[in-house]
């Protein structure tokens, strides 16, 4: 498949408009019981075509239940790797949600033959920006290849065009929320465990900034300033600048997509920091063009989840210089910004 989705299950149909619709949610068990998922990780040692071990090369195979055959081959990975079953992270994400019946299960899935396997929860939490609501969902991924950590991410969704934007979840606790497949890595899942109850509050803490970005308007100067961050201009070996159609192209759309505003849904959102967070992600998530027609996986693993990130860091640290937006009072809408910091960048 050209999208590399191998196994999808959702509540909504997906970008790439395949796999298995519920219409509702879902439970772990309901999951493993459409069988795309149903499968586990060993790490076996590797050998050459003669039959000798090669010395500290192991491969990750998956072996799915009830299977008698050899394993899919999913990786090479070296002595030190250790699987992590993605079971547990299913696990764990079970415990912590407040469910009876525990479907809170929006979409999982698996990408390729099983190198990457991912669910999302629905946390039961919003992010009001003014009239527009951002849905809070839980993100684990992980993978049996060596080249992705064991982690756990906020996601928010915007429900007026489902724009997602992938937060760290709490400040410093990047190695609690990515584990390494390493001998160290069941006492790193307990500290992520204990860790993973803050969760609302760092969905506060987004609410906050993404407020204050509604307070702040952008100037055509630090327009210029943040895109040609995102997307910098080459040189040629006379130090000018290379003209660029792909380039031009990309912020054309993103432009336009800056000005039409979600159709003008929420006026006050207009030329604000906010709205071009938004015009970014839009693009990246639905415009952008990626190879092979991957936009689903780059938007939420790649480089699309990289440039989403990148924007926000960017727009956060020049919003603090931009004049205020003083068509949209955070304030009146019951968001005070005092004490938080943000009044000060």
């Amino acid at each position: 498949m050209a999208h590399n989705i191998n196994t999808y299950i959702g509540r909504q149909s997906a970008w790439h408009n395949l796999g298995t619709v519920t219409g509702s949610y879902t439970t772990w068990n309901e999951i493993l019981d459409d069988g795309g998922l149903d499968f586990q990780v060993e790490k076996q040692p590797l050998f050459d075509q003669f039959g000798n071990k090669l010395d500290g090369a192991y491969g990750v195979f998956r072996y799915d239940t009830g299977m008698t055959k050899a394993g899919t081959f999913l990786g090479q990975v070296g002595e030190g790797y250790q699987t992590i079953d993605h079971s547990k992270g299913f696990e764990m994400i079970d415990s912590l949600m407040d469910t009876s019946d525990g479907a809170h299960y929006e979409t999982a899935g698996v990408l390729g033959k099983g190198e990457v396997v991912w669910g999302l929860a629905d946390l039961g939490l919003t992010a009001r920006v003014g009239d527009d609501i951002q849905q809070g969902y839980l993100l684990f991924a992980t993978g049996h290849t060596g080249n992705m950590q064991h982690q756990y991410r906020i996601c928010m969704e915007r429900v007026v065009c489902q724009n997602t934007l992938n937060i760290a979840l709490t400040q410093g606790a990047k190695n609690v929320f990515r584990v390494k497949h390493t001998k160290n890595a069941t006492l790193k899942l307990n500290n992520a465990h204990e860790a993973l109850g803050m969760l609302e509050s760092d969905v506060r803490t987004m609410e906050q900034k993404l407020n204050f970005l509604t307070t702040r308007r952008v100037t055509k100067e630090s327009m210029v300033s943040i895109l040609d961050r995102l997307f910098p201009k080459k040189k040629v070996e006379n130090g000018e600048d290379e003209s660029s159609t792909r380039r031009e192209n990309i912020l054309a759309e993103i432009m336009l997509t800056y000005e039409d505003n979600d159709g003008n849904t929420f006026p006050e959102q207009r030329g604000t920091a906010y709205n071009l967070l938004n015009a970014i992600t839009n693009y990246t998530d639905h415009q952008r063009s990626t190879k092979g027609d991957m936009r689903s996986e780059s938007a939420l693993f790649g480089s699309g989840d990289k440039l989403k990130g990148q924007a926000y860091e960017i727009i956060m640290e020049g919003a603090g210089a931009m004049p205020e937006n003083r068509q949209y009072v955070a304030a009146s809408r019951g968001y005070s910004l005092e004490g938080t910091g943000l009044l000060g960048m």
